[in-house]
């Protein structure tokens, strides 16, 4: 042992609670079963799918003067995605050829960065420290469909004039034509199922730029930041979904594999 070395007792450096092999369960392979075509099922249908690219420009703090970045990990929410479906191209027949998505979200990104707390003549010591901040984005893009979501448009309202030869509270008048104490209106209105996002993936290409810097001592060769400047470039990969009636043809049942158990065994 070293002369003048300090020795740091174990107690309280952590301990395994426990620990245990689990051994393997068996089980058995079920094929799904179903009715067969033909038939009408109600179900998702994908009715266009992007990439939007997203260019953003930030400019942020960190809580402190950093030495250095050390690592940025990146996720992406979306907080809104919104399709108008008659707002894009409409065909003569009516078909609907593309709508505007609308999105909008934030990138949160956890920075970890390097402290200048100790500035030797040769040695730069600190700590490692972290930030997690949210860059928000909104983004108008035009989904061109794959297959037109189904869009009801309310009716025009109609109106039925009554006939009546009395009065509204009595019939000794002499007067015919039409009623005016009772009105009679037909509105028709069809419900729109109202068409989904689904996030696919995302891809972010980033630079980010130590600025504003200083120095602790006017003779130090040691540089520290006070703010980033950050240039991304964003693509979002946006699946958007209607439920929809679909005709199934018919198709050929697959037999199953003697091997293996279906649903209906265990109903037996």
């Amino acid at each position: 042992m070293e002369k003048n070395q300090t020795i740091h007792t174990c107690d309280n450096c952590g301990e395994i609670i426990s620990s245990k092999t689990l051994p393997l369960s068996s089980g058995v392979t079920i094929i799904p079963s179903g009715i067969s075509g033909p038939l009408v099922a109600k179900i998702p249908v994908v009715i266009g799918e992007t990439e939007i690219q997203i260019d953003i420009e930030a400019e942020f703090n960190l809580n402190e003067p950093f030495y250095e970045i050390k690592r940025i990990k990146k996720n992406v929410y979306l907080t809104q995605c919104k399709l108008l479906p008659r707002s894009g191209v409409v065909a003569a027949d009516g078909t609907l050829i593309s709508g505007k998505l609308f999105i909008s979200g934030f990138v949160r990104k956890n920075i970890e960065y390097a402290t200048a707390d100790c500035i030797g003549e040769k040695v730069v010591s600190g700590r490692i420290a972290h930030t997690t901040i949210d860059v928000p984005f909104t983004a108008v893009t035009e989904l061109q469909y794959s297959v037109p979501p189904v869009v009801s448009v309310r009716g025009v309202q109609t109106e039925i004039d009554l006939l009546s030869s009395c009065g509204c509270n009595d019939c000794t008048g002499t007067i015919m034509g039409k009623s005016g104490c009772e009105q009679y209106f037909e509105d028709r209105i069809t419900f729109t199922e109202t068409p989904y996002c689904e996030l696919v993936g995302v891809r972010i290409i980033e630079d980010d730029i130590n600025a504003d810097p200083i120095k602790c001592h006017s003779d130090s060769k040691v540089q520290l930041y006070n703010k980033i400047i950050e240039k991304m470039v964003l693509y979002i990969k946006i699946k958007v979904l209607q439920v929809q009636q679909v005709n199934i043809p018919f198709s050929q049942p697959v037999k199953p594999d003697c091997t293996t158990t279906q649903y209906s065994d265990y109903e037996k």
